[in-house]
């Protein structure tokens, strides 16, 4: 009876951990671009995660639409957490979905990727609208 107990408790133990709406990636601290604001209207709590093939250095492009390094317009204005030399290119949305891009794109082509998914998912198309009317 006893190690019943302990395997209950340890069961929902980790059926609640497992519950959590962090999203954890794992990148080293020298290839990891991050920012602490999150946005305001995100029950997730969270930022979005961009895995990236290429290097940080790629990422100081300057987007010329908006005057912004492709690095600062997705980590300041876009809530995107960037993880370069990583083994693919993809996007992780606030609730964990993933969306994944092709392997030999530059970072202009990625930043576009990104600006043109969030813009149609549900918290990111206010970030969008909300953006874009900062910059008129």
């Amino acid at each position: 009876m006893k190690y019943q107990y302990l395997i209950l408790c340890l069961l929902q133990l980790l059926f609640f951990n497992s519950c959590s709406n962090k999203i954890i990636v794992s990148c080293s601290n020298n290839n990891y671009l991050s920012n602490n604001n999150i946005n305001p209207v995100n029950y997730f709590e969270n930022r979005r995660e961009l895995k990236t093939s290429l290097l940080k250095s790629d990422f100081d492009l300057l987007y010329e639409k908006f005057g912004l390094k492709c690095s600062d317009l997705l980590i300041e204005h876009f809530y995107c957490n960037i993880c370069f030399n990583s083994h693919e290119n993809s996007l992780t949305s606030y609730d964990g979905r993933k969306y994944i891009f092709e392997n030999n794109i530059s970072a202009i082509e990625i930043t576009n990727e990104c600006l043109n998914l969030i813009s149609t998912m549900s918290m990111g198309s206010n970030e969008h609208s909300t953006f874009l009317k900062n910059q008129e």
